[in-house]
């Protein structure tokens, strides 16, 4: 008996040995190596996906995972559900999905941004078809307030979504900013500003933000063709929770002598959201032409409410135009709280700072609203320079 139960045992030791065996040349065939061929930074899936090794230091890892995602080449990249401490910028790609679901990437250099595209190219070709999901993504020292830089940022691009992210920032920065890009969109995301408050600041947990020398620092030194004031077009931003100085906003720029205040950004919506602006607007949406803005919370918490800084959501065109009376405001089952106002809609004089507009707003819709105002009920909207304005259903209160 006991030599017919030895037999057994070594029978099922020889076919887990042989089993480990073609694991070991399956894992062998199936592993993708660095740019240099000395060490495995993944594993193929069977879906072809590619599931991320981190490495032993900070800087392989940020190195081997910078390989996987830089590149035209369509791809998916799978990371573990582990904390991935990097040392470098994460370049991305064309085509490429990243899935970050369970994972946290840390940025370990205090001055650097963590994710970005290369820019070689513009009309909204630098990279494109690009899909980031899930994940917490934040950078090493973000509370202390010392890094004037955005954790994402992506220029020139188009096709891009942005979903279930956990992404941090702090309050003189951006979680995620988009410079002159197309067909974005925003979901399910965190975009949170934390750490020490910073007093009157106006910069935007997401910046939509226009190409110049001034609001693109990145490009400061780059060839004008990055910097023709170039505006992001049909973006999207939706489920999702933000916080910053201000929330959102949409960027214009009067300097180089106001060259470039006529370039307006184009359908922006923002659906379905709770946003919050610390020291200003909640929601500043300058320069934009085609507006939704539906199913929000929206408050703003700034003080100055004797400013504009202080309306919760401000609806503005500071450049003449007739582009924006050609698309439409539309406003309808938030709930917004403001200081001075709790919606503004107005177009600016470009040489006056104060001095209303001569272009106009088309149709512009506040509808079934329920807007707070520090100022009293009465102020709770404030509309000039539209063709047409249509109002029902809203709720207003003081505040």
């Amino acid at each position: 008996m006991k030599r017919k139960t030895k037999y057994i045992f070594t029978f099922f030791l020889s076919l887990a040995v042989a089993f480990s065996g073609i694991y070991a040349v399956s894992a062998s065939e199936n592993a993708v190596y660095n740019e240099r061929g000395n060490r495995i930074c993944g594993y193929r899936q069977s879906d072809g996906s590619i599931l991320f090794k981190p490495s032993a230091t900070p800087r392989e890892t940020g190195n081997d995972l910078h390989y996987l995602l830089c590149g035209n080449n369509k791809k998916t990249i799978v990371l573990p559900k582990k904390k991935i401490t990097i040392i470098r910028v994460l370049e991305i790609g064309s085509n490429t999905t990243l899935i970050a679901n369970g994972a946290t990437v840390y940025q370990q250099d205090k001055k650097k941004p963590l994710l970005l595209n290369r820019c070689s190219k513009v009309n909204y070709s630098a990279v494109k078809n690009i899909k980031i999901t899930g994940g917490k993504w934040y950078i090493n020292g973000n509370k202390q307030n010392k890094r004037p830089t955005s954790t994402f940022r992506f220029a020139h691009a188009s096709n891009i979504t942005v979903k279930g992210c956990s992404i941090d920032t702090n309050y003189r920065c951006h979680a995620l900013e988009l410079i002159a890009c197309k067909n974005v969109t925003v979901d399910k995301c965190k975009l949170l500003a934390k750490g020490k408050k910073v007093s009157n600041s106006l910069e935007e947990a997401l910046q939509i933000d226009i190409a110049t020398r001034k609001t693109s620092p990145t490009f400061k030194d780059s060839p004008q063709k990055y910097v023709n004031g170039q505006t992001c077009k049909n973006i999207t931003v939706k489920n999702c929770t933000i916080r910053g100085s201000r929330g959102v906003g949409t960027n214009r720029t009067d300097t180089e002598n106001n060259r470039w205040l006529k370039k307006h950004h184009s359908n922006i919506k923002i659906i379905n959201n709770t946003i919050t602006g610390t020291t200003s607007e909640a929601v500043a949406l300058h320069n934009a032409a085609g507006v939704t803005v539906k199913n929000n919370k929206i408050f703003s918490q700034g003080k100055r409410t004797g400013s504009t800084y202080s309306i919760g959501l401000n609806v503005a065109s500071f450049g003449k135009t007739s582009l924006i009376s050609k698309k439409s405001v539309t406003i309808t089952g938030n709930t917004i709280k403001g200081g001075r106002q709790a919606i503004q809609v107005v177009t600016y004089k470009n040489t006056k700072s104060g001095a209303y507009g001569s272009h106009k707003f088309g149709t512009v819709t506040i509808k079934n609203n329920k807007l707070y105002c520090k100022r009293g009920k009465s102020n709770c909207i404030l509309t000039k320079c539209c063709k047409k304005v249509k109002k029902s259903g809203n709720k207003n209160h003081g505040w």
